[in-house]
């Protein structure tokens, strides 16, 4: 329900905490926080990046699950054709347990812009 865990299959979001490993295919590409980088081929994700830049953590629960939903969410606009929008981060439920979504809202605007 907190999403902190979400992860990428095949470049979707999804709560691995949810999913039983049974669903999961062996073509599936699963890709974590800790993945995120390779995806760009360097030391760190433009996402993550601009969340250093903003220096929008605090104390760290929601990070990966809210980095990594917010990277989907800006490929999925991108494939659309469009940036992203308010209805976009409005469909991002990662809790935060210092509640820093306007902060959070902000840095995956600016996040985007690298991406």
């Amino acid at each position: 329900m907190c999403h902190a865990c979400t992860s990428h299959i095949n470049g979707k979001a999804f709560s691995p905490c949810s999913v039983p490993v049974s669903k999961i295919a062996p073509d599936d590409e699963i890709t974590t926080i800790e993945g995120l980088p390779a995806t760009v081929g360097k030391g760190l994700h433009p996402m993550q990046e601009a969340w250093l830049d903003l220096d929008v953590a605090q104390c760290g629960y929601c990070r990966p699950g809210q980095i990594t939903a917010a990277v989907a969410n800006v490929r999925q606009a991108t494939a659309d054709g469009r940036e992203i929008e308010d209805r976009d981060l409005d469909e991002i439920r990662n809790i935060c347990r210092c509640g820093t979504y306007t902060r959070i809202r902000e840095v995956i605007k600016e996040g985007a812009k690298n991406m």
